[in-house]
Order: C-alpha cells, then structure tokens, then sequence
C-alpha cells in the first residue's frame, strides 16, 4: 500500500474568551488540487468582502490559514508574518463575535521536509474600540 505524502500538514487551534473551550480544525493539503480549493474559497470571500459583505469565523479562519501558507512559501520570518496578521481584517469586515472568537490562533505546521512550526496570533482582530451599536 503507497503513503500518501502530504505537502502540508496544519493544525489550526482557535482560543476564544478565557471562559470557552478551545478547539482545533485539521487541514491537510496532498497536492495541488487541494491548493486550488483553497484558492477558489479565498476569492469566494474576497468577493463577499469587497461587497461589504462581513464574513464568518470560518471564512475567518480561511483567511489567516491562507495567509500563513502563503508567507510560508515566500519564506518570510515568523515575526513579520504574526507582525503583518493583524493587518488582515478589521472589525467592520467580520460578523458580530468573530474578533472575540479569535483571540488567539495557533498554527502547527508540518512542512514537506519534515520541519514542525508554531506560529501563534495573538488578538489578529483589534476587539479595543469594538463596541456595538445601542
């Protein structure tokens, strides 16, 4: 029976409010097909956004997974890519909660070569001045 050999392997784990339980989603990429799923999803929400559309924690997710995998193949350092997260989205682009769901994603990377990468954002979403409407 052949291996299957994953190009990349990420664990993804989502800390919310000290009060919830944190939980962690899977995401395993064997080839390129995998990539242009994630492409096609990416430009899906990009689409939403640039309707003003807010998005979803999930969506959410697939923006920060999407650009760790990115920065990962241009090589950048670890502390511009947790530096450059926060930058991302912004309270106005994401439903009421997400940025309270997301106060902290780690992300274990397996890479092709075997090398393991922690990579942690800490509050990617500013919450500070995030007050809803009376």
């Amino acid at each position: 029976m052949d291996k299957v050999t994953t190009l990349i392997d990420v664990a993804v784990t989502i800390q919310g409010e000290p009060d919830t339980v944190p939980f962690t989603r899977i995401f395993r990429f064997y080839n390129k097909a995998d990539y242009t799923i994630l492409s096609k999803l990416i430009k899906s929400i990009n689409d939403k956004l640039s309707k003003d559309m807010r998005i979803n924690l999930n969506e959410t997710l697939y923006i920060y997974l999407n650009y760790i995998i990115k920065e990962l193949r241009l090589h950048r350092k670890t502390n511009e890519m947790i530096t450059n997260a926060s930058t991302l989205l912004t309270p106005d682009k994401v439903m009421i909660g997400v940025p309270e769901s997301l106060r902290k994603i780690s992300f274990n990377i397996l890479m092709p070569n075997s090398q393991r990468l922690k990579i942690t954002i800490k509050e990617p979403i500013s919450t500070s001045g995030y007050i809803l409407a009376p």
